[in-house]
């Protein structure tokens, strides 16, 4: 039962033939970042969450799928520091990632990893370290955010969860936008509030909320 679940949590559905109608949900959300970025360019977004088991890794991985889909070069990082999830994603290795390149370590090559999938590659979160706020506020975090803009189109980060930690808003402000994982039932309007509250004062650009969980008649998803 234990495999199975690890099974489904793993499943990319922008992949799946017989799952079109979530596909095409995250099309619509990267033809909606094209929008909000006519104005402002938003080349590395921060994807995170009011708490755990909201599915902002998830949506993570499979909008970074969507957007190397559309032939662009786009590095997917694992920003969460404390429980990494993106290696487990991909079914790969996550001995040597972003926290060794952080601590002098490991160099760029040796972090980023190449993905099955055309276009996209990935940086694990590496070995979890004792200090994670400390790391994803240094120098070497700006300079790792600077090498990846010259070599990427888009970059995805998938991060701790706001209201958790405060990795993710430390993050977001070195970053262009965030995108705020709510799922439905589960968060209560408060703590999206409290989440807006603390981007705002982390001073980073909240660009739209992804409502998760939602469940829509198949026959009827094209007009929804």
């Amino acid at each position: 039962m234990r495999n199975n679940k690890k099974k489904q949590e793993s499943r990319l559905v922008t992949l799946e033939r017989g799952n079109k109608q979530a596909a095409e949900q995250f099309r619509t959300i990267r033809s909606n970042l094209h929008f909000a970025g006519i104005k402002k360019s938003y080349k590395s977004i921060v994807v995170t969450s009011p708490k755990s088991g909201d599915g902002k890794t998830m949506t993570a991985c499979n909008l970074a799928t969507v957007i190397a889909q559309e032939e662009k070069k786009v590095l997917l990082v694992d920003v969460d520091l404390r429980k990494p999830s993106v290696h487990h994603v991909f079914q790969t290795r996550n001995e040597v990632g972003l926290s060794q390149f952080l601590i002098g370590k490991a160099a760029w090559e040796e972090v980023r990893l190449h993905t099955y999938i055309s276009n996209l590659d990935i940086v694990t979160s590496g070995l979890i370290p004792p200090n994670p706020s400390e790391l994803v506020s240094s120098i070497q975090m700006k300079d790792f955010l600077e090498k990846a803009k010259e070599l990427y189109d888009v970059i995805i980060l998938d991060t701790p969860p706001v209201l958790v930690v405060t990795d993710a808003t430390l993050v977001a402000n070195q970053c262009d936008g965030v995108l705020l994982v709510v799922r439905a039932k589960k968060n209560d309007r408060k703590e999206v509030e409290r989440v807006k509250e603390q981007l705002q004062f982390a001073d980073a650009s909240l660009i739209g909320t992804i409502l998760n969980g939602v469940k829509l008649p198949k026959d009827n998803y094209y007009y929804r």
